[in-house]
């Protein structure tokens, strides 16, 4: 260990020269210096509505974190490592290896260790400086998001992380210098590299034999929150190429070359190739996805809250039709809750407060969640044994890209042999994908999710051809599918699971396969009726007809034709779940129809006066329903303002703008900025309002007729067109 250290001391003496460590504090800083200093100068826009936040965390952390470690800490390590082997090649050091007091082995571990130091100083720099500059524009930019907290344990394990994440390039990157004299070897590998990674990040596909793939996996997971485990795979891979390119620029080093270190004799060939099996079959151990592991019976659900709200309970509801599962109490903003009751793979609802968090899970399951809310936003991390799945699902589409863009486009509805080449091609690869996925922490999907997806997956390329067949041809056999193709897909779905059965596309698709070809040409919708009614009685025919019926009624324009189809249907459906939502949804249709009465809701002016909608009776009243927090209705402001403007002149028409804020007092602060000719309000209780009319997103642009009815329940935006077209249409009544 002395002699080590000799080595080491005498390395770090070569380098002082290099300019290593100005370099490293350079280019650790780049980063956060763009980040901040042109901000200092500019005027920072205070959002209400924003979640407070740690200002070291947000300037370390997220994108920045990514892109430091993925671009620029591994340009420093390509420099580093070519200028420390560089001084050995222009010294001739191979030839005076053995007058050194210290082993070969010394000499080559000192150099990695001066290596990993200087990448070890780069990335303090990078934390550093973050640091430094955050509290700086916490004092120029004060906001009451920005918290002053410095989480240790948070700072330690991501620092580690990104450490241990450069090992194996490093040690890549230090042998290829060693072996190859000049810079632009070391350069050209290690932009191949990076290459590599970005060709990654594109097809969204890691090589399993590619060594700098570890920064490609961390720049999918960077955040320590969202991990199992804050060693992860990346860290793990890393690791391994450590291990195998010291041993490999080892033996290099030593020998004075690739033949006298592996192919000298037949002895050394054949360890070489014992090692190289070996490590094949270690890469090949450590690549392979871990399988999903059940934790026994029940479910458990566990986690922390970060908020000021009141939050007394956490609810667990079934997607579908929304019922309780479960609630688990709130103390001390921590909440857990287990139950044994046998639960099957579906798609759960967690309820906090009036945010909601879409979960896929089953018996076996545990979730760890870590959320932050407040009235408007929500951020949340989990932890979790069905991690994989819940990542496939938030990011895998069905098609790839070339085949949505065909199927956008209509490109070969003349071409039917290129329209199933491309549609079988794209089946392939995302079963392919399907079959090989894993999440950044190397977990593999569960097998019962796997088979769902493959279902879902299967219906949708069936419909896509149903779909393609209707705009093509029905009868024609030049526009039918390949016989093989057809049956493939048909295969996965003979014995569809509990999520297939419920599934919106799943439903379409057996409707149209009661259909035939004729009577899709002739009264589709009629026929179909009856041959639902003809099905034996059953979960299954309860699912077709609501698909069906729900379908029918909302293209139903007129309300007598649309109720007496609903009496005539509703009373063959038995399940009492779809029955009710059934009369929920014919309930949405006729309140909000063109004709139906609108609510004479009650409205607090900007005065704090409260009147009702009915003051304005006898008019068309255009209605701008958005909230403070919301962007886009900030920006389509000054649109709808110039239309009021425009409209002025007509006595008729009158625009107003309702506030949907939780809080009255963020939007009276908003007002007392953003001044308006238009009539103000803010409505009372707004959530009971959109829940009743199902308003899901805003700005929403709703007309009402001088009777107080509905004219237009979903208005087109004040900048399109077809805005000014009703609106010109109104004002000549």
């Amino acid at each position: 260990m002395k002699k080590l250290m000799t080595a080491i001391g005498t390395e770090w003496l070569k380098t002082k020269g290099l300019g290593l460590t100005y370099i490293a504090l350079i280019l650790g800083a780049l980063i956060p210096l763009l980040s901040f200093v042109p901000g200092f100068f500019k005027k920072s826009l205070v959002m209400e509505e924003a979640l407070k936040y740690s200002v070291f965390e947000d300037a370390i952390g997220r994108e920045a974190l990514k892109y430091f470690t993925f671009f620029i800490l591994l340009l420093f390590a390509i420099i580093a490592a070519n200028r420390i082997a560089q001084t050995d090649h222009k010294n001739n050091g191979w030839q005076l290896m053995e007058t050194q007091p210290v082993s070969r082995l010394q000499l080559y571990l000192s150099k990695y260790t001066i290596l990993i130091f200087l990448c070890f100083l780069c990335i303090v720099s990078y934390f550093g400086f973050n640091i430094i500059l955050a509290l700086i524009d916490y004092y120029v930019h004060p906001d009451p998001a920005k918290l002053l907290h410095f989480d240790v344990s948070w700072m330690f394990k991501t620092f580690i992380r990104i450490l241990v994440t450069i090992l194996g390039i490093a040690a890549l990157q230090l042998c290829v210098s060693v072996a190859f004299q000049g810079f632009i070897w070391s350069f050209l590998i290690g932009s191949l590299g990076l290459a590599s990674n970005i060709t990654s990040l594109v097809q969204k596909q890691a090589y399993f034999f590619n060594p700098y793939s570890s920064l490609y996996t961390f720049w999918n997971a960077p955040e320590i929150k969202n991990l199992n485990s804050f060693i992860s795979h990346s860290e793990y891979m890393s690791l391994f190429w450590m291990v195998v390119f010291l041993i490999l620029g080892y033996f290099w080093y030593s020998k004075k070359g690739f033949k006298n270190a592996f192919l000298k004799n037949k002895k050394q060939i054949f360890i070489s190739l014992a090692g190289l099996i070996i490590g094949s079959g270690l890469l090949y151990i450590f690549q392979k996805p871990k399988s999903y592991q059940s934790d026994g019976t029940g479910v458990v659900i566990k986690g922390k809250l970060e908020t000021d709200l009141k939050i007394d309970s956490v609810r667990i509801y079934s997607k579908d039709f929304h019922k309780k599962i479960g609630a688990a109490v709130v103390k001390n903003n921590t909440f857990s809750w287990l139950t044994t009751q046998a639960l099957p793979l579906d798609e759960y609802i967690l309820e906090i407060g009036n945010k909601k968090l879409n979960i896929i899970m089953a018996t076996g399951d545990w979730f760890n969640f870590d959320i932050k809310l407040n009235s408007v936003k929500m951020v949340s991390y989990v932890q979790s044994n069905r991690k994989a799945d819940q990542v496939y699902k938030n990011n895998e589409a069905s098609f790839g890209y070339e085949f949505q863009y065909a199927l956008e486009k209509q490109n070969y509805n003349n071409d039917p042999s290129k329209f199933y080449e491309l549609a079988e091609s794209d089946w392939k690869e995302n079963k392919r994908i399907l079959n090989v996925f894993a999440d950044p922490e190397n977990n593999a999907l569960s097998e019962d999710y796997k088979r769902y997806k493959r279902e879902l997956m299967s219906i949708e390329y069936l419909n896509e051809i149903n779909n393609y067949r209707r705009m093509t041809s029905l009868t024609d056999s030049k526009f039918a599918p390949p016989a093989s193709f057809l049956k493939e897909l048909n295969e996965n779905i003979q014995k569809p699971g509990p999520l297939l059965s419920k599934n919106d596309n799943y439903l379409q698709y057996k409707l149209d396969q009661l259909l035939s070809d004729k009577d899709q040409i002739s009264n589709p919708d009629s026929i179909l009726f009856v041959k639902i009614d003809q099905m034996p009685k059953g979960i299954s025919k309860d699912q077709l007809l609501t698909k069906h019926l729900t379908k029918t009624i909302e293209l139903q324009t007129d309300s007598t034709a649309r109720n007496k189809l609903f009496n005539t249907e509703i009373s063959k459906i038995g399940n009492i779940d779809y029955k009710k939502a059934l009369y929920s949804k014919l309930d949405e249709i006729n309140r909000s129809q063109k004709g139906s009465v609108f609510p004479d809701i009650s409205l607090l002016n900007d005065k704090g006066i409260t009147q009702k909608l009915s003051k304005y009776k006898g008019k068309y009243v255009v209605i701008d329903f958005w909230a403070t927090w919301c962007g886009p209705c900030k920006q389509i402001r000054p649109v709808f303002e110039s239309r009021s403007y425009q409209y002025r002149r007509y006595d008729n028409i009158q625009f107003i703008s309702i506030s949907l804020d939780e809080e009255q007092s963020k939007w009276t602060n908003y007002l007392k900025t953003k001044t308006s000719n238009i009539p103000q309000f803010w409505l009372v209780n707004a959530e009971q309002f959109m829940n009743k009319y199902k308003i899901q997103s805003i700005p929403r642009f709703i007309i009402i007729d001088p009777e107080g009815k509905i004219f237009n329940f979903n208005s087109p935006f004040p900048d399109e067109d077809n805005f000014v077209e009703i609106l010109d249409k109104l004002k000549k009544y």
